[in-house]
C-alpha cells in the first residue's frame, strides 16, 4: 500500500468528452475532497471580475478561432488572462480545474494531477439522447461538435493533441468505469506521498508564470499586435522586458502600464527602440 502524504497545494485538472461523465467525476471529487471546484461557469465569474465582458467571454472560451480571426489579438488578450487565472489558482491549490488547457499548461508543474475522462463515441451519444432534450441525430451532431471544438482550442491555441496520453496522469474511460470509482482512484492519487514535492518551489514558479501572463496582457493594450516583439520574464516580482518597441514613448508606456499591476515590485526595461517598417496600409 503506497504511503500518502499531505499534499497542501495539490491541483487536480480534469480534461472531458462531452457525455463521458467527466464533469460529474470532477465535481465529486472537489467534493469528497474539500477542493476548490472550477468549471466555464466559475471562470467566467473570474474572468468578469478581471474586466472581460460577458460576451466576449462566451465568444471565446475553449472555441477553436476561425481560419481568418479579425478578433485575434482580442482572443489572445483573453487566453493570457485565462492563464493567469488558472495559475493564480493551482498556485493557492486544493482545486479542482475543468478544462481550459490546464492539462497543457500545468503539465510540467509538481504536485499538479491530471485527468483525462473519455468514453466510447455511442456511449456518450447515448447519454445525451437519456438525459432529454436530443434525437440521437442531434446528440451526435452535438457531441462530433463538441470534440472538434475541444480539439481545434488546444490544438490552435496551445499546439498539442487534446488526445494525447502523455498529456494524463490518469486515463478513465467511463464506458466501463463508474463514477464512484474513478473519484475513488482521483483522490487517492492526489494524496499519494510522491504528490506532495517542492510546494514552496512550486508557488513561486507559478506566481511568476501567473505574473507574466498578467503582463503580456496588459501590453497588448499599449502596443497592440506587437507584442510579438516583446519578451516578457518574471521573477519573484521582478518583471524583465525585453525585444523592440517603435519609440521611446511606447517604451515607456510598457514600463508605466507593467509597473502599476499588482504583484510588480520592480521593472527592468531592456526594450530596445527599433524602426518598424510595415507594409500595406
Amino acid at each position: 500500500m503506497e504511503e500518502r502524504g499531505e499534499n497542501l497545494m495539490a491541483t487536480i485538472t480534469v480534461s472531458r468528452q462531452i457525455g463521458s461523465l467527466g464533469t460529474e467525476i470532477a465535481r465529486e471529487t472537489a467534493r469528497i475532497l474539500g477542493y476548490d471546484y472550477v468549471d466555464k461557469e466559475r471562470m467566467e465569474k473570474l474572468l468578469s471580475r478581471s474586466g472581460f465582458p460577458e460576451l466576449e467571454i462566451r465568444k471565446f472560451d475553449e472555441r477553436k478561432p476561425p481560419f481568418w480571426d479579425s478578433l485575434a489579438l482580442e482572443r489572445r488578450k483573453f487566453l493570457h488572462s485565462t492563464q493567469a487565472i488558472i495559475y493564480e489558482l493551482a498556485r493557492k491549490g486544493k482545486v479542482v480545474i475543468v478544462g481550459r488547457g490546464g492539462q497543457v499548461l500545468l503539465r510540467d508543474v509538481p504536485g499538479i494531477l491530471h485527468v483525462r475522462v473519455i468514453s466510447p463515441f455511442e456511449v456518450r451519444v447515448k447519454r445525451m439522447v437519456e438525459s432529454g432534450g436530443f434525437e440521437e441525430k442531434q446528440a451526435a451532431r452535438f457531441v462530433r461538435q463538441g470534440d472538434q471544438e475541444s480539439f481545434g482550442f488546444i490544438h490552435t491555441f496551445f499546439h498539442v493533441d487534446w488526445n494525447d496520453p502523455s498529456l494524463y496522469d490518469l486515463v478513465v474511460n467511463t464506458g466501463k468505469i463508474s463514477v464512484e470509482t474513478a473519484v475513488r482512484w482521483i483522490a487517492e492519487a492526489v494524496q499519494s506521498s510522491n504528490m506532495a514535492e517542492r510546494e514552496e518551489e512550486t508557488r513561486e514558479r507559478l506566481a511568476d508564470l501567473a505574473l507574466i501572463q498578467r503582463v503580456e496582457a496588459r501590453l497588448m493594450d499599449v502596443v497592440g499586435n506587437d507584442i510579438r516583439l516583446v519578451e516578457v520574464e518574471a521573477r519573484q516580482g521582478v518583471v524583465t522586458l525585453k525585444g523592440s518597441i517603435a519609440s521611446s514613448r511606447g517604451r515607456e508606456n510598457c514600463e508605466r502600464a507593467v509597473a502599476e499591476l499588482d504583484g510588480v515590485l520592480r521593472v527592468e526595461n531592456n526594450l530596445a527602440v527599433a524602426q518598424f517598417y510595415r507594409l500595406g496600409p
